[in-house]
């Protein structure tokens, strides 16, 4: 049968006939996606009149391949203007007629575009080694064709099919369709190009025709869009906007570049709506050829439309997760560690993770996915990765939603597909982590007065006399110490438990303000150590009350509180003061990290506090204890009555509220003496840091603080390392970290230093909203509190406003009237301190830190998670 010489786009389905471009445009035609129409000039046609000129490809190939360098690339030059002077009147012939039956007005501008045998392909894709012809007029097709032939003769073509060990001839067929009139155009690849990610459709765009992004003399547009297993798409993980001066279009008149204005130039080439559509279509493409597909697209004013089709095969798609597909977040670790945490305590943050929080998850038989980590930097400031804790929560056949609630910060944008435990898997995972938790509650009281007998152990006093060597095998001791002591991840579960028994039963027991019901019964519990330091201060305040030179000192103007050991000397109010100091002096703002100075370090702190209180007649110890019993007991009547005569429902809720009461006791304990460990820690590297300074490793103390832990040992094993040079470049750093804002949350990390921090998320109308922590209503003036600097200007009544509940802040909220925090969740340690006081405490206030300032009046109502901005008067 004679080989047809043109052939419409829909009957191209013969590879070797048509060339592997042709074939991709046949098949999305056939599978239903909107591709122009057009027509196919045929390798028949390519080799018929080739060999009518006398110009045998297979001969000519194998003589240029045994060729080298300039006498090669002289032999190509032949090649190319041999087939250019071919004669193809007969052929003109035929394909005008072709063109004639696409019922194209004369003016109709073409897109000429190679199609070669291997182009294309599953195996090999030849991709930017063949021209196109864009724009091209009806009189303008012959020099076309014929130079898409000759693009075959290209010293580039031949390396790469020797590259491929393949020294067969290809051949040159042609596909000539009408211009798509784009508004937009671009390429689109139904995985991720670089990471192989299957559910992520990454898209490049420009306005007006693609040519030149494809040929690279534009940037162009980049986004990235997240998919489900199905297909549909969920959001646009990534959008990066070039800059784009100017768009090429076509007319009839033939491609014209068009400049564009400021204001357009910096604006998006596609809405989410496209985006999305075009993503939804990248994935229906790849289902319907079976493997990943790179496309080339374009968006008229009318609809979309596919150019082009060819096979990935250099990546390979994959679904397992990395670091950058996972959502990261500065809760939990921004509440107890400073903005800028010490390079020791981060280098310590990850190894304290591994071994202690995600062992557990491993032992319970979770799986955590290859390459995943738990913590990561970004400008000094270390993130959570809550994608991971997700997967772990939901491994274990928990409810994943609540992590944002108890923890804080944004909600997943993109939900990671979990496989929970099997059946026996599951089974065993509860047995064990029953029993981790009955271990926390029989052990963790003599853990934690062995955590108290470290600080004491290793107090300054008791170590002055211990040389380098002697210091550096206690450190190394406390290092695993905690190996067998550990109780976070017990009593995490234990808090957990509970929650969850209480999420699923109490909505239908007691109704929509179940949270504010159950925060009020939580109130003055009195065995919450962490709170127990608010009545502490209210009792020296009551001393200093009845004690007048006490009150003379702590009340005088102008007031010197670094005289008061000699001033109050051998005063109740001084020994009731430095037992205060012995049992929190070891709690800071900061604390977990070992670089932060400690409450005993700055007396003088804790004694402004009482002074204001002082002079604002705060409540007595007693009346603060009458106001926690008569919440709680109010709070537990009414759940009682909600409940009403299902004796077992009550049961149950006495069952949990008593062991979460337990739970979050032993949760603060375990904070508050794991401090005692990091005293411990603190105190012997300070020590370390003099004696290295005395040695001149080092220019001052503190400067242990910013090597790592691996970096310490190098250092003490004598790396000729220039410390000092390193130290003040990281001290550097460290200060222009500080001078760059970086969000709470990262949705992306690839573009995350890029990500512009959100400053004002109010709802309109001056109003806030948040989590409610501890319920209650109150107005006041607000304070921002941004450091330990600012406590001294706080004034009875006010309304802190914070970036987190630090729990060193505890001293502050005997003042406040109430406490507004950027971020954080019901489970951080500072909420549960403010809910055991009754402070009315509203957390997870998007822009607070912004929005919201010095002398505003605020309205809060604890209970609804809602902030009012009152006008000023």
């Amino acid at each position: 049968m004679e080989r047809p010489i043109i052939l419409p786009l829909p009957q191209c389905t013969d590879l070797d006939l048509v060339g592997g471009k042709a074939v991709g445009l046949a098949r999305l035609m056939a599978a239903g996606f909107s591709v122009p129409q057009g027509f196919c000039i045929t390798t028949e046609a390519y080799a018929q009149y080739l060999h009518a000129s006398g110009f045998i490809e297979d001969e000519e190939w194998h003589a240029l391949s045994v060729l080298s360098g300039d006498e090669r690339a002289a032999a190509l030059a032949d090649c190319r203007n041999r087939i250019r002077r071919i004669e193809t009147s007969q052929l003109a012939t035929q394909y005008l007629a072709a063109l004639q039956a696409l019922t194209q007005p004369p003016t109709e501008r073409w897109a000429v575009r190679s199609s070669a045998t291997n182009e294309d392909t599953t195996l090999t894709s030849f991709a930017g080694l063949y021209r196109t012809h864009l724009g091209t007029a009806r009189s303008e097709i012959d020099a076309a064709l014929k130079d898409l032939w000759a693009s075959l003769w290209e010293e580039r073509v031949l390396s790469y099919k020797v590259q491929q060990s393949n020294h067969t001839a290809p051949r040159m067929a042609v596909v000539i369709q009408p211009m798509v009139e784009a508004q937009s155009a671009g390429v689109a690849y139904s995985i991720h190009p670089v990471t192989g990610r299957s559910n992520q459709v990454m898209i490049n765009a420009v306005p007006g025709l693609a040519a030149p992004l494809v040929d690279g003399t534009v940037a162009p547009d980049q986004y990235v869009v997240e998919m489900t297993d199905e297909g549909h798409p969920t959001r646009v993980r990534r959008r990066m906007h070039a800059h784009k001066a100017k768009q090429l279009l076509v007319s009839s008149s033939g491609l014209y570049t068009e400049p564009l204005d400021k204001e357009t130039s910096d604006q998006s080439s596609l809405t989410d709506v496209q985006l999305f559509s075009l993503a939804q279509t990248a994935k229906r493409i790849e289902r319907s050829f079976g493997q990943p597909m790179d496309l080339e697209w374009a968006f008229d004013t009318r609809q979309l439309w596919i150019v082009q089709a060819r096979p990935i095969t250099a990546i390979h798609p994959s679904s397992d997760l990395t670091n950058d597909d996972c959502e990261w977040s500065r809760t939990n670790f921004k509440e107890t560690l400073p903005e800028l945490p010490s390079l020791l305590s981060l280098s310590f943050l990850e190894q304290f993770m591994d071994a202690y929080i995600l062992s557990h998850y491993r032992r319970l038989g979770c799986r955590i996915p290859d390459g995943l980590t738990s913590v990561r930097v970004l400008k000094g400031r270390p993130y959570l990765n809550v994608t991971l804790f997700h997967i772990l929560v939901a491994q274990l056949r928990g409810d994943p939603s609540m992590n944002t609630e108890q923890m804080g910060g944004a909600p997943l944008q993109t939900l990671p597909r979990v496989q929970p435990l099997g059946g026996l898997a599951f089974v065993r995972a509860g047995w064990m982590m029953w029993a981790e938790m009955r271990r926390v509650q029989r052990h963790g009281p003599r853990v934690f007065e062995e955590m108290k007998a470290l600080a004491e152990t290793y107090r300054r006093d008791h170590i002055l006399h211990l040389s380098v060597e002697e210091l550096v095998p206690e450190l190394d001791t406390l290092g695993p110490w905690l190996v067998g002591r550990e109780v976070t991840f017990g009593i995490a579960g234990g808090v957990g438990q509970c929650l969850q028994i209480f999420s699923q039963c109490l909505p239908q027991w007691l109704g929509p303000d179940w949270r504010s019901l159950l925060n009020a019964a939580l109130q003055g519990q009195g065995t919450v150590i962490s709170a127990q330091q608010i009545l502490r201060l209210a009792e020296l305040t009551d001393i200093a009350r009845d004690d007048a030179a006490v009150n003379a000192f702590l009340t005088s103007e102008p007031w010197n509180p670094s005289t008061f050991r000699v001033t109050l000397a051998d005063s109740t109010f001084l020994r009731t003061f430095d037992r205060y100091i012995e049992d929190y002096g070891h709690r800071a703002v900061g604390e977990s990290d070992v670089m932060s100075p400690r409450l005993a370090d700055n007396p003088e702190t804790i004694l402004a506090i009482l002074r204001a209180q002082l002079l604002s007649a705060a409540p007595s110890q007693d009346t603060i204890r009458s106001r926690q019993d008569k919440t709680r007991t109010a709070a537990l009547d009414e759940i009682k009555r909600r409940i009403g005569w299902r004796l077992d429902r009550w049961a149950i809720f006495l069952w949990c509220y008593r062991r979460l009461c337990q739970f979050f006791a032993l949760r603060e304990a375990n904070r508050h003496h794991l401090m005692y460990y990091s005293t411990a820690i603190r105190t012997l590297l300070l020590r370390l840091g003099e004696l290295l300074v005395e040695r001149r490793q080092l220019n001052q103390p503190d400067d242990i603080f910013f090597l790592t832990i691996d970096d310490r040992t190098d250092l003490l094993a004598g790396g000729t390392q220039d410390w000092k040079a390193m130290i003040n470049a990281r001290r550097t750093e460290r200060e222009r970290n500080a001078t760059v804002d970086v969000p709470d949350t990262i949705h992306d990390w690839e573009t995350a230093s890029e990500q512009t921090v959100t400053s004002d998320q109010s709802e309109g109308n001056g109003i806030l909203s948040g989590t409610p922590i501890s319920i209650g209503t109150v107005a006041g003036s607000v304070r921002i509190i941004r450091s330990v600097t600012d406590w001294g200007k706080v004034m009875p009544g006010e309304i802190l406003v914070v970036s987190v509940i630090d729990p060193g802040l505890a001293p502050l909220f005997g003042l406040a009237g109430g406490l507004i925090a950027e971020m954080g969740g019901t489970l951080s340690h500072g909420a549960i301190i403010a809910r055991e006081y009754g402070l009315p405490t509203i957390a997870n206030v998007a822009g607070a830190m912004t929005r919201l300032s010095d002398e505003m009046r605020v309205a809060m109502d604890a209970g609804s998670g809602t902030i009012r901005i009152e006008p000023f008067p």
